[in-house]
């Protein structure tokens, strides 16, 4: 499979059907992740690149709907194309409200489904890929390797520490909710999790102290806003 094939984030919680369009991707030339539950899939999102989100409507722990609205919130220019068997049209208009580029009911035929899924591609295919290095003032993330870097000195920091960093990085300058980074990192939400969380926040807050210009803001009971100037390369 070539490097540059497009990379599916396929969420379909029946085995079966699952297993299918994984296998039908693939032959087609895409590459595909396949995960069966939508609290699951916003970890799993955002450890990796995706061009892609084929997702189904009703899944356990978050429905397709509610992950099309988490999706488009860390990745606005996502392509998102939901799967279902509910063929009302008002959830159809509910599906593209929430963010949706395509809307497919169930049964499909495979080869429809591979011509839309290339038309949404198609008619994004303007939308430039996540530059692999995140930057803001004078620190510049990798978050493959988790390695902060900035004038005379870098660091390695822990997975969650990196995962967090990487939504402040990039939604810097905007309130990133609470709860949302605790389904982004952790994969569910409540009050032990938002517990560890300001764990790493604080660990977080100490680590950017290396740079004066940026700062991580946190507005009570509602989330966090990163804040710096633009970097110069980027």
């Amino acid at each position: 499979m070539s490097q540059d094939a497009p990379h599916v984030l396929l969420v379909e919680d029946d085995p079966t059907l699952g297993l299918l369009l994984h296998d039908v991707l693939r032959l087609d030339g895409f590459k595909a992740t396949l995960v069966r539950d939508g609290m699951e899939a916003l970890p799993t999102f955002h450890a990796g690149r995706f061009d892609l989100a084929l997702l189904d409507v009703m899944l356990p722990g978050r429905d397709g709907f509610e992950l099309t609205q988490d999706l488009r919130t860390v990745a606005p220019q996502l392509p998102i194309v939901l799967l279902t068997a509910r063929d009302r049209v008002e959830d159809r208009v509910h599906g593209l409200k929430c963010g949706a580029d395509d809307y497919i009911i169930k049964p499909f035929d495979n080869e429809e489904l591979l011509l839309r899924l290339r038309s949404v591609l198609k008619r994004n295919q303007h939308r430039q890929d996540e530059p692999r290095l995140l930057t803001l003032g004078d620190l510049r993330y990798d978050p493959e390797s988790y390695t902060l870097e900035w004038s005379g000195g870098q660091r390695n920091l822990t997975p969650k520490e990196g995962d967090v960093l990487k939504i402040l990085l990039q939604r810097s300058g905007r309130t990133t909710e609470r709860d949302l980074i605790c389904r982004l990192v952790w994969g569910q939400s409540g009050y032990f999790v938002g517990r560890s969380m300001d764990v790493y926040i604080t660990r977080l807050r100490k680590i950017l102290k290396v740079d004066p210009q940026v700062t991580l803001h946190t507005l009570h009971g509602i989330g966090f806003r990163l804040d710096g100037p633009a970097s110069k390369g980027g």
